[in-house]
């Protein structure tokens, strides 16, 4: 949709990237099992929130860096892009 080229593919193939970690750091702190006590239930809600911080810290600077690249008309295509994925 936005069809990005040279200098923003590049960008968002490093946007790509830190999503990917991002997630890998997410996936991690989000384990299946629940622990049994509230202690241990809030422990590991600490930890998800931790992580999520962290993902947003990975992710921030690349999708700053990508937007930046993108013309207004790319920019306006980008944020819709929820509203229509969300239709």
């Amino acid at each position: 949709m936005l069809h990005p080229a040279g200098k923003q593919k590049e960008a968002l193939d490093r946007l790509g990237e830190a999503t990917a970690k991002g997630v890998e750091g997410l996936q991690a702190a989000c384990p299946n099992d629940v622990p049994l006590t509230p202690v241990g239930r809030l422990e590991a809600m600490q930890h998800r929130l931790e992580a999520m911080l962290q993902a947003a810290k990975l992710v921030e600077p690349a999708l700053d860096e990508f937007y930046a690249t993108l013309s207004s008309e790319q920019k306006a295509r980008f944020n819709t892009l929820q509203q229509r994925a969300g239709s």
